[in-house]
């Protein structure tokens, strides 16, 4: 396991005995913020990305938020069951702040992209889930739309700036990751307004078939996606596969 560098030096001398401090540059913490969170310990991770941005005069702090976004999101995602849903709903919103803080500052970094076209899916999600199941959930009729459109414009960026992206701190996060969601958005939205279904059916089939880590054709009988009964019976084989990267 790699060992994160000491934060902190403590030097000692025979005329004093008194701590001082000397910090990092501002890429150091940056590196070892993410070693940490790649070791999941997204706790220290998110104290070395303040550190970058409170303790450093550097004049770009997009990498820092975009990271503070990260360890937020995957820390909400380390809560589950309905009794962490409170604490789980303010790490997103630590998330979202942070992304948008980055987003502000670098509009184009595809990390960034990545985690708002994640971090509006979830809002969705959790609207959908709240339409079905809680009688006492009111919603606008535009509001799922609206917050799944947002995850689509944030990735349509993304495919625009980096059609083959890869997270390289998560192997589970690539392009293909975000062609599933996006696939699953258009089908959500098929739901939600119809007066577009035409359009979103061939958008969901495209997705589908652009692919390229697990093919339909692998778990399926038929040569190619080519109508709705085929894409959601090819959504659920792939589904496996992806929710289960870890």
């Amino acid at each position: 396991m790699k060992k994160l560098l000491p934060i902190l030096f403590l030097f000692f001398s025979c005329e004093s005995l008194g701590e001082q401090t000397e910090y990092l540059d501002y890429e150091s913490y940056i590196q070892e913020a993410w070693s940490a969170f790649v070791l999941s310990d997204y706790e220290t991770s998110i104290n070395l990305f303040n550190l970058a941005i409170n303790q450093t005069n550097s004049s770009d702090l997009s990498s820092a938020y975009s990271g503070l976004g990260w360890a937020y999101m995957y820390k909400s995602n380390n809560l589950p069951g309905t009794s962490n849903q409170e604490q789980r709903d303010i790490f997103r919103d630590n998330s979202f702040v942070y992304f948008n803080n980055a987003f502000d500052l670098d509009p184009n970094a595809s990390d960034i992209l990545a985690g708002l076209t994640f971090l509006h899916n979830y809002h969705a999600e959790q609207q959908i889930y709240l339409y079905f199941n809680d009688n006492n959930f009111n919603t606008n009729n535009n509001d799922i739309p609206d917050s799944l459109q947002k995850s689509l414009d944030v990735s349509n960026s993304l495919i625009a700036s980096d059609n083959s992206y890869n997270f390289i701190y998560d192997d589970c996060i690539d392009i293909d990751n975000i062609r599933f969601l996006r696939s699953k958005i258009f089908l959500n939205l098929m739901s939600f307004n119809n007066d577009s279904s035409h359009n979103y059916l061939e958008s969901l089939i495209n997705e589908i078939n652009a692919i390229n880590k697990f093919s339909c054709t692998d778990f399926t009988e038929f040569d190619s996606v080519i109508n709705l009964g085929q894409a959601i019976e090819c959504i659920g084989h792939i589904s496996e596969f992806f929710n289960s990267c870890d």
